[in-house]
């Protein structure tokens, strides 16, 4: 369940900042992807934990789809 922090107008423009950042260092442009972090973090302080947590989260899955595949 989203907290109040999550579905606040700014919250949910720096969460789309930040995929975007990750979206331009999966291309290959980390100053375009730093300049938006940076942007995203001066919105939303906060959203550097949250996309931590979720790299987190998105890496067991695809470990444990990794660990499902092995066998």
């Amino acid at each position: 369940m989203a907290t109040r922090h999550e579905q606040t107008p700014e919250h949910k423009k720096a969460h789309e900042i930040a995929e975007e950042a990750l979206d331009k260092a999966a291309e290959g442009d980390p100053r375009k992807a730093r300049e938006l972090i940076e942007e995203a973090k001066r919105l939303d302080p906060k959203i550097g934990e949250e996309m931590s947590r979720e790299a987190a989260e998105e890496q067991k899955q695809a470990d444990r789809y990794v660990d499902k595949s092995d066998k």
